[in-house]
């Protein structure tokens, strides 16, 4: 499939060149007072026939898939920079919690769906929207995941245990087993016993779903757009009443050893950059927590 260009409607563009102006890469230009299309370089962003005032814009469309909601409520609407109150958003984002009590009621499949809906109307670099998201939607699967992540902990505090193993990677400028081993390996260990006597779950907690997000080759920063798309399911999860947590080590898990990966149905090609475990919680939160002051500069010129 070619690339999607922007098209113009002659007889209703009043050449005002708004959509040239708004175009990040320079596919529109406005010359004599008609708006000229180049033939490559459009990057699908929409904001060509979102800033059009007569309609003449049509961006590349796509299949409608982001735009319709199963569970969520949302009235299509538009909202300007300064038309939302801060003061709301605020507060959300500081109810938001990391949940670690799950209850053993599964998270339905539109709700899972929306949750995916809210996450990809998060900004990607170069529009790529190069992300993938991986669900899994029972208690089961989140389980055949957690046997896959032990699996890789065993074998990782079997080789931190040993110390001469430990000191000649350190010494050859490879210093992550050793820290590993200082700051994990302990409650690593325990968690592995935990697992195999009872599946006490100190991994996923408890949840029914799991969602990984990971991304195709080809973005120019897959990492950060993956990142902020799980901001997005994070905040939207917490409006409907869902908890979540993200788990690093069945991120790690997965970046170190394919088989993980593939007990998640992860393909192979494809880099995970968050492990999101999801459910109904099991505890109330009764007032936000506080945060640490970052460090901040400010530079004036």
């Amino acid at each position: 499939m070619g690339e999607q260009l922007p098209q113009i409607d002659p007889q209703t563009c009043s050449g005002c060149g708004l959509c040239a102006t708004a175009c990040p890469s320079g596919v529109l230009t406005l010359i004599d007072g008609r708006i000229q299309v180049q033939e490559s370089g459009c990057i699908g962003c929409g904001h060509c026939g979102s800033v059009c005032p007569t309609g003449a814009a049509t961006a590349p469309a796509g299949d409608g898939w982001a735009e319709h909601y199963d569970v969520i409520e949302s009235r299509g609407a538009v909202l300007a920079p300064g038309e939302f109150p801060a003061g709301p958003l605020v507060d959300l984002l500081r109810s938001r919690r990391s949940c670690r009590c799950f209850t053993e009621k599964p998270v339905s499949g539109a709700m899972l769906e929306d949750l995916l809906r809210a996450a990809v109307t998060a900004p990607s670099g170069t529009n790529s929207q190069a992300w993938t998201f991986t669900a899994l939607t029972s208690r089961a699967a989140v389980l055949g995941l957690g046997q896959a992540v032990a699996g890789f902990f065993a074998r990782l505090n079997k080789l931190a245990a040993n110390t001469l193993l430990r000191r000649a990677y350190t010494f050859i400028g490879r210093p992550e087993l050793e820290n590993y081993y200082r700051e994990h390996f302990a409650s690593v260990a325990a968690a592995l016993v935990d697992w195999e006597r009872d599946r006490t779950d100190r991994l996923f907690h408890g949840a029914t779903a799991v969602v990984i997000v990971g991304s195709r080759p080809g973005g120019s920063c897959p990492a950060e757009d993956a990142l902020l798309a799980t901001g997005n399911m994070l905040l939207t999860a917490h409006c409907l009443g869902l908890g979540t947590c993200l788990i690093g080590y069945a991120v790690e898990a997965m970046r170190h050893d394919r088989r993980v990966k593939e007990a998640a149905g992860v393909p192979s090609g494809e880099a995970v950059h968050a492990v999101v475990a999801l459910g109904w919680p099991d505890v109330t939160f009764l007032r936000p927590t506080s945060r640490r002051r970052p460090l901040v500069r400010y530079k004036t010129a």
